[in-house]
């Protein structure tokens, strides 16, 4: 799938329904800037009347910082999870050109649909932390022995260290662009446990991790404009709705013709017919010829 042709799709799409599109993707997005914002608010309110210092705030020394920080981190995995899968379930139906919507409010109010939203966003965190822990500590020795003074050999594993532990971070990041798409995936397959949508979405996403990262690249650019970004995040979402509709179809048609090409099972690979068998066969079909 060309990115070029991905985008030009996805403009035509949502001519017209611009607006609408940048309403529905502003419920998650004004709320997760909301909450940043009244954290980062109520840091600097402490800042101002307080007795906390400034590096105070990244080393979890005072206790009132510390309750904040914990506090919101809470809200964020309660509150988010379910308004970033309503906001997937309404660009898939729009990109499958379906006129049923499902509203906000009726996703909302479903506790099954609130609980397997933030399973999922739970089991995406302890994934990521898993992956980051090993670049974290890697770097952080490599760092630490370099400071140190290293030389000779320390200096060698510090280096080969420090290589580890960016390629570690390269895959903990083209793991992270394939989760992305576990809120649609949560949409699409309403029967399945989070946990195993998770794993589902890593083996779906396995060979298209390029694309997320291409439109990141695309639009990313335009959006921290600010003035652009009314503009281009309904085309940036829409395109990856319709990706992930694409990919989707593309997994249902190979599903279909492995069963019917393999007698209502899946195919694998297809005994062969020797070299021997074939000069036979052209020999028979030579005699009835004659």
């Amino acid at each position: 799938m060309k990115i070029r042709e991905l985008t030009g799709y996805s403009r035509k799409m949502i001519k017209g329904k611009r607006t609408e599109l940048f309403l529905i993707c502003l419920l998650p997005i004004g709320t997760e800037l909301f909450l940043r914002t009244a954290e980062a608010a109520l840091y600097s309110l402490m800042l101002y009347f307080g007795n906390i210092q400034s590096i105070e705030l990244f080393t979890g020394r005072n206790m009132e910082q510390a309750v904040l920080s914990v506090l919101f981190s809470l809200l964020r995995c309660l509150i988010m999870p379910p308004l970033w899968c309503g906001l997937a379930a309404r660009l898939m139906m729009f990109a499958e050109g379906k006129k049923e919507s499902p509203s906000f409010s009726d996703m909302l109010l479903s506790g099954k649909f609130i609980v397997r939203t933030i399973s999922a966003s739970l089991f995406v965190r302890l994934i990521s932390a898993i992956l980051l822990l090993p670049c974290i500590a890697a770097i952080s020795y490599a760092v630490y022995t370099l400071s140190d003074g290293a030389e000779g050999a320390e200096f060698f594993m510090a280096v080969n260290l420090i290589a580890v532990g960016i390629a570690l971070g390269i895959y903990w990041a083209a793991v992270r662009l394939s989760l992305t798409a576990v809120p649609f995936l949560l949409w699409r397959y309403r029967r399945l446990s989070a946990a195993k949508v998770v794993f589902l979405c890593l083996r779906f996403m396995r060979q298209r991790r390029k694309l997320p990262f291409m439109l990141i690249l695309t639009y990313l650019p335009p959006i921290l404009t600010i003035a652009a970004a009314p503009y281009f995040i309904p085309e940036w979402a829409a395109a990856y709705a319709v990706s992930i509709s694409i990919f989707l179809k593309e997994d249902e048609s190979a599903d279909e013709r492995a069963y019917i090409c393999g007698g209502y099972r899946k195919s694998t690979a297809a005994e062969k017919l020797s070299s021997g068998k074939l000069r036979r066969f052209g020999r028979l079909a030579k005699k009835a010829q004659e």
